[in-house]
C-alpha cells in the first residue's frame, strides 16, 4: 500500500513539473508578444493623432 502512494505522488509531482517547465515559457512568450503588440498599436495611434493634428496641405 504504501508504494503505491510513493508511486502516485511521483507521478504527480513528475506531472506538475512537465506542466510547469511547459506553462512557465509560454506565459513569457505571450505576454511579450502581448506587450509587443500594444505597443505597435500605440504607436500607431500616436502617429495618427499627430497626422490628425496637423493642418491639410492642398
Amino acid at each position: 500500500m504504501n508504494d503505491s502512494g510513493t508511486l502516485f505522488f511521483v507521478l504527480m509531482a513528475g506531472l506538475a513539473g512537465t506542466m510547469t517547465l511547459v506553462y512557465v515559457p509560454l506565459r513569457f512568450f505571450l505576454t511579450a508578444t502581448e506587450r509587443s503588440r500594444r505597443l505597435k498599436l500605440l504607436q500607431r495611434i500616436r502617429r495618427l493623432r499627430d497626422e490628425l493634428g496637423q493642418p491639410l496641405d492642398k
